[in-house]
């Protein structure tokens, strides 16, 4: 099953969110952005084997976390955050 993860990057935390193609919600969790935190939302993204992560503001606040799952073989998209 293909998935998106949807990623609300926070400087101290992960927000995540894993829809299925119908957009049914799959899990949620929120992950801390130290070493730990990030294993954690690996190993809880690891069930869904095809997965590309959609990242809220990759040249932003969320430029760490989408190096590190590039880096470690990921896809990652960039969402632009929005202009509220």
């Amino acid at each position: 099953m293909s998935v998106i993860i949807g990623i609300d990057p926070h400087k101290r935390s992960a927000t995540i969110e894993i829809i299925d193609s119908d957009a049914k919600i799959l899990a949620t969790g929120r992950y801390g952005t130290d070493t730990a935190g990030y294993s954690e939302m690996l190993v809880a993204a690891q069930r869904f084997p095809q997965r590309v992560w959609a990242i809220e503001g990759c040249n932003g606040v969320g430029r760490h976390v989408a190096h590190r799952l590039v880096a470690d073989g990921e896809t990652v998209i960039d969402v632009p955050a929005p202009n509220c």
